[in-house]
């Protein structure tokens, strides 16, 4: 993540006199203007949850193929971002509704913006959420609300500070893309709270096995990354949500979680760091177990600074991005389907 900006060091300041006097209160409509740091932290209130129809319980699914860490070959760039308005590529997601698009979103002072590209790097169109766009840092996708419908959740989960009372995620059914764009209504918003405040995170995954949406923190240098869950039932429109910590990584000095994923299959789940990639084959539905084992290492390449990855939508190759204008679309193919 890039440092601060004015509008977080505002905030810090707003938050140290008054964060138990702010009020909580919901966007309507994107301002272009310096917005309202109530309005993007507002103080929590709790909403009461309410109850989705019984969906069959999950099961656990296949398991990835043996060799899946040795099977991949090195990275190759399959083209340039064309539109200027990416420039500090924070988080990706590969379509899996539209084939060959990637929805891309900055940094910290992108603004509300989803793009879309293909993989070659042509523009396929920039789409506002209505929502505010504090500290975005990764997006993910996976099931939503309506059974057999992607959608797009964005992580607005950075707190360079440490001081965030709690996080939010935005969730939106995934767009048709249109190189003339849109806008996107109907967001829903809910806030994560760590069993302690003050954690930092650029990276997210959504379960398509069982829904639910895990955080890893960006810790200081040469602590552990901690990995968070929130349950699929509780990601509810207007919900607080309790995180519950269901794992933990141990990381070199100098060596961060910048974004994670996890394959469409759910057998799978990739961190990388500014420059590595680590993979575990998942062996159990709530991840305990697969994050206690030793990931392996896997492909990466020399980038920037990068900060997004994401399995393709057809198996386990995948695709990185870094910050900067006119970044390289790096791919990392797995010769195993």
């Amino acid at each position: 993540m890039r440092c601060p900006d004015w509008r977080q060091i505002c905030l810090l300041l707003v938050v140290s006199f008054a964060v138990s006097g702010c009020s909580q209160g919901e966007s309507s409509t994107v301002t272009t203007t310096p917005p309202d740091l109530t309005t993007l932290i507002p103080v929590p209130t709790t909403v009461a949850a309410t109850t989705s129809a019984p969906q069959p319980a999950p099961t656990l699914p296949p398991p990835a193929p043996t060799g899946l860490c040795e099977a991949f070959v090195d990275p190759v760039a399959t083209g340039v971002i064309e539109s200027e308005r990416i420039n500090e590529a924070s988080g990706i997601a590969t379509s899996r509704t539209y084939p060959g698009t990637l929805w891309i979103h900055n940094d910290s002072g992108g603004g509300p913006f989803v793009h879309a590209a293909d993989r070659i790097g042509n523009d396929l169109g920039a789409f506002e959420i209505d929502a505010p766009a504090f500290d975005w840092e990764d997006m993910a996708i996976g099931p939503g609300r309506e059974p057999g419908l992607d959608y797009l959740y964005l992580g607005d989960i950075g707190d360079n500070f440490h001081f965030r009372p709690f996080v939010t995620i935005y969730r939106v059914a995934e767009p048709q893309p249109d190189p003339a764009g849109g806008t996107i209504a109907g967001v829903a918003t809910f806030d994560l709270v760590y069993p302690n405040p003050g954690f930092d995170s650029e990276a997210m995954l959504v379960d398509p096995v069982t829904g639910d949406l895990l955080l890893i923190t960006k810790p200081r240098s040469g602590e552990a990354a901690l990995v968070f869950r929130a349950p699929a039932d509780e990601l509810i429109d207007g919900a607080r949500i309790n995180l519950s910590q269901v794992g933990s990584f141990p990381l070199a000095a100098g060596t961060f979680v910048t974004a994670a994923d996890i394959d469409r299959t759910g057998a799978a789940i990739i961190f990388r760091g500014y420059n590595q990639v680590w993979l575990w084959a998942r062996t159990d539905l709530g991840f305990t177990d697969t994050f206690a084992a030793e990931p392996c290492r896997t492909p990466s390449t020399a980038e920037v600074q990068g900060e997004a990855i994401a399995f393709a939508a057809d198996g386990f190759s995948y695709y990185t991005i870094s910050e900067g204008l006119s970044p390289d679309i790096n791919f990392v193919e797995s010769l195993l389907p």
